[in-house]
C-alpha cells in the first residue's frame, strides 16, 4: 500500500539532482500521514535541502508544546528556516519558500492542481490509515538520527511513520548515492540502508 500511496503523489517528492547550499538545517514540526505536512516535505524533498525533522503524532508530548510556544498555535506542518530568520506554517507557503530559496523554482506536477492536490494527499492516508499518527512514545536519542531517503520512496515512508509514531527527531536529506533509504545513528554507531534492515534496527533500539 506504500507504493500506491507514492502513486497518488504523481511522483512529488522525489530527490533533488543538487544539493543546495545552505548552512544550517531546517526545522520542521510534522507528523507523517498529514496531508499538508506531506506537501510541505515534498517541496523540501526535491529542492534536496537538510531538515531536523522533529515528529508531532497526535498525544505527542515531546515537540508539540513547542509549536505553540514558538508561532503562537499548535498547527502542522511548522517551518524554521535559521539561514533566512523565518518560520512559518502554511504548507503552501513552505512549499514555495523551499522553491524559491533551495530549489529550482519547479512546481511538482501535483502540486499545481490547486484543490485535487489537497485531495491526493488525503487520498494517501487511505492507502495508510493511522500510520505515523499517533504517538507511542520511545525512549529519546541522545542525537539525532541521520535519514537519507527522497519523499515518495515506498520505504522511506514506513520507516517515517515509526520515526513519527515514536517521536523520534532525525536529520533528513533527500540527496542519495544509490536511492536506498540509509540511516545512521549517531547514538550507536549503527549505519543501516533498506527498508527492512532499517526498521528492524529501530523497532529494537527505540521500542515505545
Amino acid at each position: 500500500m506504500s507504493f500506491l500511496a507514492s502513486g497518488l503523489r504523481l511522483g512529488a517528492g522525489g530527490r533533488a539532482r543538487t544539493e543546495p547550499a545552505q548552512d544550517k538545517a531546517l526545522i520542521l514540526y510534522e507528523f507523517e500521514n498529514c496531508p499538508y505536512c506531506r506537501i510541505a516535505r515534498e517541496s523540501l524533498s526535491a529542492a534536496g535541502v537538510r531538515v531536523e525533522v522533529r515528529p508531532c503524532p497526535k498525544g505527542g508530548t515531546r515537540f508539540r508544546p513547542e509549536v505553540a510556544r514558538l508561532g503562537g498555535k499548535s498547527m502542522f506542518p511548522y517551518l524554521i528556516d535559521p539561514n533566512t530568520n523565518t518560520a512559518m506554517y502554511e504548507s503552501a507557503d513552505i512549499a514555495r519558500h523551499a522553491r524559491n530559496t533551495y530549489g529550482s523554482g519547479r512546481m511538482p506536477v501535483v502540486h499545481r492542481l490547486g484543490p485535487l492536490n489537497i485531495i491526493l494527499s488525503i487520498a494517501v492516508f487511505w492507502a495508510r490509515p493511522l500510520r505515523g499518527m499517533f504517538a507511542r512514545t520511545a525512549e529519546e536519542p541522545a542525537q539525532a538520527l541521520e535519514f537519507n531517503a527522497a519523499e515518495h520512496t515506498p520505504g522511506a515512508r514506513i520507516i517515517r511513520e515509526f520515526l513519527s509514531t515514536r517521536e523520534i527527531r532525525y536529520v533528513w536529506s533527500s540527496m542519495s548515492d544509490t536511492g536506498s533509504p540509509a540511516l545512521y545513528d549517531p547514538n550507536t554507531g549503527e549505519v543501516r540502508t533498506g527498508s527492512l534492515n532499517i526498521l528492524t534496527y529501530l523497532d529494537g533500539t527505540y521500542p515505545s
